[in-house]
């Protein structure tokens, strides 16, 4: 418990983290990053059975995985598609001296789901919908590629272990399989916790 208070002792606070992106991440972190609050409650839901390994699925600049692993004894990891983001994500964890997380650069069809006993997802696939509203022209954007990423996790998902937990942060949940039970919302539908059954 020292190290975490040790951590929000040193002020990582939504305004000193955004301040140390790059300035033209920072006027899009509200849209396209989980903010600190929605992250420790999502946190606090994937772990409060003890759940060890968290997976982010399109962790962007680390911003869940920091703020989560800042609050709780738990191993975030993160996949980000694109390489400037997963390599921004790791200075930031460097930065701020976080221990327990990692993103790592790559596609989430090279990710083995059975490593985690935990997932969160703040709508990844949705860019490749509406290309005009993408954070940056680094990666390829296409519906087909919506559809396939998003059957892709409901596949990996549903092949998890009874009680994996699952925390849906906006999004049309399409990538849930049936298997999951919703168990808890928050006062406005936007976050969401799934337990397998």
């Amino acid at each position: 418990m020292l190290n975490i208070f040790n951590k929000h002792k040193l002020g990582l606070t939504e305004d000193n983290f955004n301040s140390s992106l790059p300035e033209y991440l920072q006027d899009k972190s509200k849209r396209f990053f989980t903010p600190f609050h929605i992250a420790h409650t999502a946190t606090d839901w994937l772990t409060e059975d003890g759940k060890k390994t968290i997976l982010d699925i399109g962790a962007g600049i680390g911003k869940f995985c920091i703020a989560g692993a800042t609050c709780s004894d738990s191993f975030f990891c993160g996949i980000e598609y694109r390489p400037s983001l997963a390599k921004i994500a790791n200075e930031l964890i460097i930065k701020f001296n976080i221990a327990n997380a990692i993103v790592l650069q790559g596609d989430i069809t090279e990710i083995d789901f059975k490593n985690f006993d935990a997932f969160y997802l703040y709508n990844p696939f949705f860019e490749n919908l509406i290309p005009s509203l993408r954070l940056n022209n680094e990666v390829k954007l296409a519906t087909s590629l919506y559809a396939y990423y998003f059957k892709h996790t409901e596949k990996h998902l549903a092949e998890t272990k009874s009680g994996t937990r699952l925390v849906t942060y906006h999004g049309n949940n399409f990538e849930v399989p049936r298997s999951f039970s919703k168990v808890k919302e928050s006062k406005d539908g936007t976050l969401k916790l799934w337990i397998k059954k």
